[in-house]
């Protein structure tokens, strides 16, 4: 397969699409979508919103190349056991401020949990859905918890 090469700044870049994947990274109903835990806060998703069509594109030619596409995502525990010590800056920051683990009802009627895990908050924005077979991680903060490279190899 021929290398791609990627009109961007400064230079152009050349990706071969045989030794290559695609992570879609906290694309999810909190961080972008009206109802989730960004919007309730007063932040201004539109950022987010705005990269969703470019992001379908990319994915859509990633997959007629048949190019590995791996979803990360970010959530707590139910419990959020994972969410620190009770004297942690991140705990106080996340509970304070975005009030992660509190209820709500999400835009679709559903219950939900702002940041929980397997809710609709942590789903993927509707236009940009794993198809059947993508692998998906879910992490807890940061991308060190991740291990994409555990997914990918």
């Amino acid at each position: 397969m021929q290398p791609l090469v990627i009109d961007a700044k400064p230079q152009p870049i050349s990706i071969d699409p045989a030794h290559a994947a695609v992570l879609v990274v906290d694309m999810q109903n909190d961080f972008g979508s009206k109802g989730g835990m960004f919007d309730r806060a007063g932040i201004d998703i539109s950022g987010i919103q705005a990269a969703v069509a470019p992001t379908a594109r990319l994915l859509a030619a990633a997959r007629n190349l048949r190019m590995p596409v791996v979803y990360l995502k970010m959530g707590y525990y139910s419990d959020l056991s994972d969410l620190g010590t009770s004297d942690a800056p991140n705990r106080i920051r996340h509970l304070q401020i975005f009030g992660v683990g509190d209820s709500m009802t999400a835009p679709d009627g559903s219950e939900s949990r702002i940041l929980i895990r397997d809710t609709w908050g942590t789903d993927i924005v509707d236009d940009l859905t794993p198809e059947a077979g993508m692998l998906s991680s879910t992490k807890r903060g940061s991308a060190v918890s991740t291990r994409p490279n555990s997914i990918l190899f």
